[in-house]
């Protein structure tokens, strides 16, 4: 009699112990939503770490912005420049974490042009001798010398803009742009109206932008039927480095 019960003492254990194909089913379901909601939380902290670490830099690419200006008594023409002054601070400094670059492996294949601001930056500027007008440099091959970049970053700037623009983005105060981060945004394809030349126009969305008076700012930048109202090569992307409207002009 004893055997007999211990069997079915250990039938019992056995029925009650295994998962019914409704439980399972239903365990299954529940770590598919806890798999989800925590790849999500871990997505979201790792782009609000870059996002952090973007705005600390820019920050420092800032000061040494205005730092260099006041030592030199003139705008740098390049973050290159920057990087070698002395008192700059590391090269990462310059590199956005969020720069697809930074993801590709070191060596002869990742060539400075790779990085977002030696990419886009250049297409700022509607380059062209007619362009030009009034060289800082004193000629031509001078001033192509002067705003040429040698080193890698990832963030846009204005100081390679001829001097007339240049002085026309100073005139509207100090809560304008030294330096923008333009990689926490959405890539849009290129229209007839934005070739392919156009990198910056290609964004939208979120931009991190430091400012001369030291302050680090988001803002949200939306182009209309994605960026048709901005001909090329007739005007610079104002609305990156200033809240204020701008009219276009040459």
């Amino acid at each position: 009699m004893s055997e007999t019960r211990r069997a079915d003492s250990q039938r019992t254990r056995t029925r009650y112990a295994a998962f019914s194909f409704v439980e399972l089913l239903t365990l299954l379901a529940v770590l598919a939503v806890l798999g989800t909601l925590l790849t999500s939380f871990v997505g979201n902290s790792r782009v609000r770490a870059r996002q952090i670490t973007c705005m600390a830099n820019l920050r420092q690419v800032g000061q040494a912005i205005e730092l260099y200006t006041k030592e030199t008594k003139r705008r740098p023409r390049t973050l290159s420049r920057v990087m070698q002054f002395e008192a700059s601070p590391t090269a990462k400094t310059f590199l956005c974490p969020a720069d697809p670059a930074l993801r590709r492996p070191e060596g002869p294949d990742r060539a400075t042009n790779l990085f977002w601001g030696n990419f886009a930056n250049a297409s700022q500027e509607p380059w062209g001798q007619d362009d030009l007008r009034d060289p800082e440099s004193g000629s031509w091959a001078a001033e192509l010398a002067e705003v040429q970049e040698s080193e890698p970053f990832s963030y846009l700037h204005p100081l390679s803009w001829r001097r007339s623009a240049w002085q026309r983005l100073a005139s509207l105060g100090p809560d304008t742009g030294a330096a923008v981060c333009q990689l926490h945004g959405v890539r849009i394809p290129a229209s007839v109206t934005i070739p392919s030349f156009k990198y910056f126009l290609q964004y939208e969305g979120q931009v991190f932008r430091v400012q001369h008076d030291g302050a680090v700012v988001d803002r949200k930048v939306f182009r209309p039927g994605a960026g048709t109202d901005k001909p090329a090569g007739t005007d610079y992307p104002w609305e990156l480095y200033t809240d204020a409207q701008l009219t276009p002009s040459r």
